[in-house]
């Protein structure tokens, strides 16, 4: 029910990661509605909030939360970090 957006570690192992999420805060009616019957505003173009500052100064949100995450990353040349192919 929101978006979020984090950078993913560069290097091998297991990171654990907080994603800060946000949604948009819409009407008056459409939090209602949001409340009565789920779903809620949506943005037209979700690439936009990932792109740059520029097309997210003008949207009015509100916090949704934080996903936390738990990531095992694997680069390429397995062998050279003990991993058999």
């Amino acid at each position: 029910l929101g978006y979020g957006f984090c950078h993913v570690p560069a290097t091998p192992g297991c990171h654990t990661l907080a994603c800060v999420t946000w949604r948009p805060r819409g009407t008056w009616w459409e939090r209602l509605s949001q409340r009565l019957v789920g779903g809620g505003p949506q943005l037209r173009t979700p690439e936009a909030a990932a792109t740059g500052a520029a097309d997210r100064f003008r949207l009015r949100t509100e916090a949704a939360g934080t996903v936390h995450l738990q990531l095992g990353v694997i680069l390429r040349h397995f062998g050279r970090y003990g991993v058999e192919c």
